[in-house]
């Protein structure tokens, strides 16, 4: 009986053993790769060596600009940034790199002439002219010496990649190997237990059976509890955020609202106290003031209560076929008009353009794009309204030059109560930006920006094109 079972245990156990002896190989392999490749990283000459090249160049320039009398030139800090690039590139690893392929003496010579360079520096500005042509004589053969490098450790790193490559590929064969000795060590194993659980089929096909028969049951209640906790986790998610927009809202509206209501304060008791003695012209200045105070709460207060409309899903669009020149024409003219100015710069509206949208929304998204082009630029700078097609969409895009917005804060310039740290002085509740891309994107429209601080800012209301669309109402 022992001589009949005895390669029943035989055979499974060497084919684990071969199974384990495989994947011990590929593992290894595997390893042995990923550390040539981090090694090759950390190796990286030709980085090094070409910012050391970058600031040679540099160098160069700003020496070339102090000569000619430039007012952005400081020789003394590129100076200071070769001399950075070049001690780091004699540091240890470098140092063995370039010695390694016979190029530690154009380093040394490199590093004579920077150490030649650093006295002249300082008679830059007394004997310019002297000064600066002892430094070319310098500044040259230093850049020369750093050409030969960067072209030597180009050409032996690519010679070194070839070779790598080699090795990686010859590795990656014996990994390849491996997991096909793996593989056919996997299939005898599963064939020999086939083999030996072949009498404990039918018993196992009965428990499974049942086991399928419980995991359908048991799914079926998962499923419904979770069903159950999504609803639950949606509806604590809304109150959490009806919570938080509140809280919010609350903050905001109290902080934005102690200006303008200080102003009508200070404004009624400066009038009370002295309106028999103030001139007319002087009274008339302190009632625009009164005026553009309450203008700022009404706009603060529409502003909330269209965020408050779109929370609770009030505002549906109507969409029709609209003359989208007329309604920016009419949007740049209501805003010269509020402002007592023209320089609103409006282009493309030569062909007709159709958009499929709701006019009192677009009307409002326009009003609230180029009131801020025109709040956040100088009172001197245009603003540019271009209009266009592309495909089956329309765009109106709004270009000032004004402060900008920084790039970190672009992805968040959307956000409830968001508002850039360049803006803070400039009076805001930070709903405009969100209520308009709302507007945009129930009319299966949407906003896009860009923008470059200190430069100026872009947006962009796409809408869609009326072509083809179920026109019933006839264009307006």
């Amino acid at each position: 009986m022992m001589r009949l079972r005895r390669p029943a245990y035989m055979f499974p156990g060497l084919a684990i053993l071969a199974f384990a002896t495989f994947l011990t190989l590929a593992l290894v392999r595997l390893f042995l790769v990923e550390q040539d490749l981090r090694d090759n990283v950390d190796e990286n000459m030709l980085w090094v060596i070409s910012q050391a090249q970058v600031a040679s160049h540099r160098l160069d320039g700003a020496v070339n600009r102090h000569l000619l009398g430039g007012p952005d030139a400081d020789p003394e800090l590129h100076f200071d940034i070769l001399v950075s690039r070049l001690v780091l590139l004699d540091a240890g690893p470098q140092r063995r790199y370039l010695e390694e392929i016979g190029l530690a003496d154009g380093l040394n010579r490199a590093l004579l002439h920077l150490e030649a360079m650093e006295p002249l520096l300082a008679d830059l500005e007394s004997i310019p002219q002297a000064t600066g042509v002892a430094l070319h004589a310098h500044l040259e053969p230093l850049m020369a010496q750093l050409n030969r490098i960067a072209n030597a450790v180009m050409v032996q790193e690519w010679e070194a990649t070839g070779t790598r490559l080699d090795a990686h590929r010859r590795s990656m064969l014996q990994a390849i190997a491996s997991i096909l000795g793996i593989l056919l060590s996997g299939l005898l194993l599963v064939a020999l237990l086939i083999h030996a659980l072949r009498q404990r089929r039918e018993a196992q096909q009965a428990l499974m059976a049942h086991r399928d028969r419980l995991e359908e049951e048991v799914e079926r209640h998962i499923c419904r509890y979770r069903k159950t906790a999504e609803a639950l986790a949606q509806a604590l998610k809304r109150e959490r955020g009806v919570s938080e927009f509140y809280r919010s809202f609350a903050g905001m509206v109290s902080h934005q609202f102690r200006t303008p209501l200080a102003v009508i304060d200070s404004g009624l008791q400066r009038l009370i106290r002295r309106h028999a003695d103030m001139a007319p012209a002087r009274r008339l200045t302190r009632y625009h003031q009164l005026r553009d105070a309450v203008a700022q709460m009404t706009r603060l207060v529409e502003s909330s209560l269209t965020a408050a409309r779109l929370d609770g899903a009030q505002i549906e669009a109507q969409p029709e076929s609209c003359n989208l020149t007329d309604l920016v024409e009419q949007a740049c003219r209501l805003q010269s008009e509020a402002r007592g100015g023209s320089r609103i710069r409006v282009s493309g509206q030569g062909a007709p353009l159709q958009a499929w949208c709701d006019r009192s929304l677009v009307e409002q998204i326009l009003a609230n794009l180029i009131s801020n082009a025109l709040k956040y630029s100088a009172a001197t700078e245009p603003v540019s309204v271009n209009l266009g097609a592309a495909g089956d969409r329309l765009y109106c895009r709004i270009e000032d030059s004004g402060i900008g917005i920084p790039a970190d804060e672009l992805p968040r310039l959307f956000e409830r109560f968001f508002r850039s740290r360049n803006a803070r002085e400039i009076s805001g509740l930070g709903l405009g930006l969100n209520i308009a891309r709302h507007l945009a994107q129930i009319q299966d429209g949407d906003i896009t920006v860009s923008s470059v601080e200190g430069e100026g800012t872009t947006f962009t209301l796409w809408l869609p094109a009326a072509t083809g669309r179920n026109q019933d109402v006839h264009p307006r």
